[in-house]
């Protein structure tokens, strides 16, 4: 998805993860049409968003962050050992280097970003929407996440690129969007 600064590509993030109720217009998700009134139900439906800010808690660890919201356990009780156990796997099957122990505020901003996707990754989404992901990270960290996407993509992932730079839509993405003034331009 590309546009310029107010063309309507954060609204529209919003609408498709509950955040926001459109006000005209439909959502197909899966062939069908849906209305999410929270961002609850859109997670639940497998929809994740990768914001440009890292929406995260510094003081927590990595495995904290990632199961934020969906603890695993049962019975009221948390299982530390199960979650550590799949944010490790997650980690290395994103190639990672990062322990699940970590706290967030010690990782890098890049690392921060990926820390997103693997917490995604952990419900499951079988859409994942990435606004303005490269605008922190380095030539090489944009590489990395360029692999990450396209093993995404292999998966059966789809992935929802917000971006303004041309170079990166070409690159990466499959088919594009142009949103202007907060309407649908071409594809």
């Amino acid at each position: 998805l590309i546009g310029e600064n107010g063309a309507g590509k954060s609204t529209l993030v919003k609408i498709l993860t509950g955040v926001y109720q459109p006000t005209s217009g439909r959502v197909l998700y899966k062939g069908k049409e849906v209305k999410f009134p929270n961002a609850l139900d859109a997670q639940k439906a497998g929809i994740a968003a990768i914001h440009q800010e890292a929406s995260m808690f510094p003081e927590l660890s990595v495995t904290e962050n990632i199961f934020m919201g969906h603890h695993s356990g049962r019975l009221g009780h948390i299982d530390w050992r199960l979650m550590k156990s799949i944010t490790r796997d997650l980690l290395e099957k994103m190639e990672l280097d990062i322990n699940p122990d970590s706290l967030i505020k010690n990782l890098s901003t890049a690392q921060r970003h990926m820390v997103e996707i693997a917490k995604a990754l952990s419900i499951d989404a079988s859409v994942v929407i990435m606004d303005e992901p490269t605008s922190a990270l380095t030539l090489k960290e944009v590489e990395d996440l360029y692999k990450i996407i396209n093993q995404l993509k292999k998966d059966g992932k789809a992935i929802l690129f917000i971006s303004h730079k041309f170079d990166e839509i070409f690159s990466i993405c499959d088919s594009f969007t142009v949103f202007r003034d907060g309407r649908y331009i071409a594809s």
